[in-house]
């Protein structure tokens, strides 16, 4: 998948095929060559375009190739194909554009840029060189540039739910969430059968907390795109977060079987299991997750927790300090690991798991409520009476509503997220 594409090289080519002017039979074979590769009859799109090179070469035939070799993964070839398509026709910005994105999947960013840039001096309106341009920014954390490319996309094209759904992703990281939120409804009210509208809408209320508007946008994803694995995932995570565990479970059965070899659905569905007391086989899916990928800390955690759990204290001691020791700022590991000290008897090192996972989140509450009982049993009354004034007050600021803790998958990808209670 390439970095910042978001519309396929083939909505580019549906206009070029209206904008050129090949010869008659041309023409032809490239409106069936794209009919062929639309059918999903890809050999046959290819070879009809290869013959009607050999007959005449075409910009337009070499960049349709460029589009099929890029869904099936080669980027050698599209990028070859793409440079015949320009130098048959410099002035194709459909192939400078397709060019760039190719580039830029292969990790050449310079020359990415560079085309975009060099399409915009050729149509300083082109709205796909300002989103992409936006898009590589915001990719390589260049938050800046990522918003002024993308603000004059807007600009030029304020109705583009690609541009708002990308705004939306930006001010996300920039942590206005609520600003991602009313870009994306904005999106919803232009496009509201968008696949890339509504996963974005689904994540973003996810992230806030908004678990009933999460799933419901989500669903409607996946109705538009059931084979999406993302927009699956996410949807899976919003159905945890609604302790809606069992559902959960279905949905990454269903992926695993599609990606048995998958390291962060094994960790999820792991993860799943164990909030559905179901250690057995957490504990079977967690060991799968740290197999495939050993590096990972949140499977390492999960086990932990199940070690505590069955009574095997310093297996859990072990296991949650190879995650502290690999992530220091790991909150729930922290907290979990007081707890196990807590329970050893070693309530001085317990109280400082505690008082390092309250200066990493201030506003956990149970981190706050378990240091203060330790404080008590350590006979420091004041502070004690502190920890847990503090925690009382986190919880009514809550409503008394249940808070969730979004805990990175191990592949560390933002759609994929595992909620758990704190």
């Amino acid at each position: 998948m390439l970095g910042f594409r978001q519309c396929g090289s083939v909505c580019l080519l549906l206009a070029l095929a209206f904008a050129t002017s090949p010869a008659l039979g041309q023409d032809e074979a490239f409106r069936e060559a794209l009919e062929l590769y639309h059918a999903g009859s890809v050999e046959k799109a290819r070879g009809l375009l290869l013959a009607a090179i050999q007959s005449r070469p075409s910009a337009i035939d070499f960049t349709l190739l460029a589009v099929i070799d890029t869904a099936e993964g080669k980027l050698d070839d599209a990028e070859r194909h793409l440079r015949r398509a320009l130098k048959l026709d410099p002035g194709m910005l459909g192939a400078r554009l397709d060019l760039a994105l190719v580039l830029e999947s292969k990790g050449n960013l310079a020359e990415a840029s560079a085309l975009l840039h060099e399409v915009l001096a050729r149509d300083p309106k082109n709205v796909d060189a300002m989103l992409y341009l936006g898009s590589l920014n915001l990719d390589q954390g260049q938050y800046a540039e990522a918003k002024m490319w993308l603000e004059r996309a807007q600009a030029t094209a304020p109705r583009d739910t690609r541009v708002l759904v990308k705004l939306a992703k930006l001010r996300n990281v920039e942590s206005d969430r609520e600003g991602a939120l009313a870009l994306l409804l904005e999106a919803r009210k232009i496009e509201p059968e968008n696949f890339g509208v509504l996963y974005a809408f689904g994540a973003v209320c996810l992230e806030m907390d908004l678990y009933k508007d999460a799933a419901a946008s989500l669903e409607e994803a996946v109705r538009l795109n059931p084979g999406d694995l993302k927009a699956r995932y996410a949807l899976a995570s919003a159905r945890i977060a609604s302790r809606k565990i069992a559902a959960a479970i279905a949905i990454y059965e269903s992926l695993l079987k599609e990606e048995p070899e998958n390291a962060q659905i094994n960790y999820a569905l792991g993860a799943a299991h164990f909030l559905a007391g179901e250690n057995d086989a957490a504990r079977k899916y967690l060991n799968t997750s740290i197999r495939l990928m050993p590096r990972q800390v949140e499977s390492y955690y999960y086990l932990g927790e199940i070690a505590r759990q069955e009574g095997d204290k310093e297996k859990s001691v072990e296991l949650l300090k190879s995650v502290i020791d690999r992530a220091p700022d790991h909150v729930r590991a922290h907290i979990a690991l007081g707890v196990t000290y807590g329970s050893l008897g070693n309530l001085v090192e317990a109280s400082r798991e505690f008082e390092t996972a309250v200066r990493l989140d201030p506003q956990s509450l149970k981190a706050h409520y378990q240091l203060g009982l330790v404080l008590a049993k350590l006979h420091e009354s004041d502070r004690a009476k502190r920890e847990l004034d503090l925690a009382k007050q986190l919880r009514e600021s809550s409503d008394d509503k249940v808070t969730w803790e979004l805990a990175q998958p191990p592949a560390g990808e933002d759609h994929a997220k595992v909620v758990e209670k704190r």
